[in-house]
């Protein structure tokens, strides 16, 4: 059951909002987020369709990080760099995530992703379920000719 173009073609620049949706999604006022968007800190886009700005989802994003570490004390300054940070770890995440999922497959009664070869000399594979309480579970299998 490999399905790599489930991944592959997830498009967050589909998912776009209004300054006015963003503004009540995250509780940050329209005019902060001129403010943020005026020093670069987030970016916004104009739509044709209509005259307002628009948010994509990686944008959305970085507000609810900016405004989490804001409220958790951090001087604008260090809300910035933390919240950059944490796009770029979430980024890799992805890359790594989408890198590695080679389908489904079925393996002794469980759906099982299959997470790629797990030697040099492709003689095993691994494979991730979540059990039954929600943990994760990797099983390593040889290849099978």
């Amino acid at each position: 059951m490999k399905d790599p173009k489930f991944l592959k073609n997830f498009n967050e620049k589909n998912y776009i909002f209004r300054i006015g949706e963003v503004s009540k999604m995250t509780g940050v006022s329209p005019r902060q987020l001129r403010y943020w968007e005026q020093k670069g800190y987030i970016h916004s886009v104009r739509n044709e369709k209509m005259a307002s700005r628009v948010f994509d989802h990686r944008n959305f994003v970085m507000v609810r990080l900016i405004k989490y570490y804001l409220d958790d004390g951090n001087p604008l300054s260090a809300a910035i760099e933390k919240s950059q940070k944490r796009m770029q770890a979430v980024k890799d995440t992805h890359e790594i995530i989408v890198e590695m999922h080679h389908g489904f497959v079925e393996r002794a009664g469980r759906t099982m992703m299959d997470m790629g070869y797990f030697d040099e000399a492709h003689t095993k594979r691994l494979y991730s379920y979540l059990n039954d309480k929600h943990e994760v579970v990797y099983k390593v299998e040889d290849v099978k000719d």
